[in-house]
């Protein structure tokens, strides 16, 4: 409703200043997708898991995070798992959870890091006092024990009636208060008022 317009606002709007000045750090940080580990095709797995629905627990034994996946591939040489059409929710006891969804990911060592490709869709539905927000991209690195995700690639995002987009992708941090960091030319409509900001990328401070 309308109460909620202003923070909704300033969150937008925000997410905009932020883009500005960051480029030069964002591309020192950021590792495109095609350099980053990723299993071969020509590498045989030591197994194979069917239909697996794996659920994470916090250090207190709450319910963290939960990954479904129709089919995981393990790979012994370095401890990484290859998933199909992963689902992975990002369990929390205060907001409705994040549900996280890409044609494939790969999972590395330890469960640390999931690298998320194709179609990838971040999704929190709404509830008192907490607008929806709709993420898609086509790459996304997510560190689940941090809540937190980033991609070099085009990004948009939906909440509401409001949207922004950014060229050179984004940081976010899914918790409670979420934040969103930007990167490369930004667009947002925010209400029934467009603007634009541009940023430029290989601008160095």
């Amino acid at each position: 409703g309308g109460a909620m317009w202003p923070s909704r606002r300033e969150l937008l709007i925000g997410v905009l200043l932020a883009a500005a000045g960051l480029a030069a750090w964002w591309s020192r940080l950021s590792v495109p997708p095609e350099t980053a580990r990723v299993p071969i095709a020509e590498r045989t797995p030591d197994y194979v898991v069917d239909d697996l629905t794996a659920l994470t627990m916090d250090a207190l034994g709450r319910p963290q995070r939960r990954l479904a996946t129709p089919r995981l591939r393990h790979f012994a040489d370095d401890d990484s798992s290859e998933i199909e059409t992963p689902q992975l929710v990002l369990l929390d006891d205060d907001t409705p959870p994040w549900q996280v969804r890409a044609e494939r990911g790969w999972v590395l060592a330890g469960g640390s890091e999931v690298l998320l490709h194709g179609a990838v869709r971040a999704e929190r539905a709404s509830a008192p006092g907490i607008e929806p927000v709709i993420m898609t991209t086509s790459a996304l690195l997510l560190l689940p024990d941090d809540d937190y995700g980033e991609t070099d690639r085009f990004v948009e995002i939906e909440s509401g009636d409001d949207w922004v987009t950014a060229v050179h992708g984004m940081q976010v941090w899914f918790g409670e208060d979420m934040r969103v960091r930007l990167f490369g030319r930004t667009r947002a409509l925010l209400d029934v008022v467009e603007t634009t900001a541009a940023t430029d990328s290989d601008t160095s401070r």
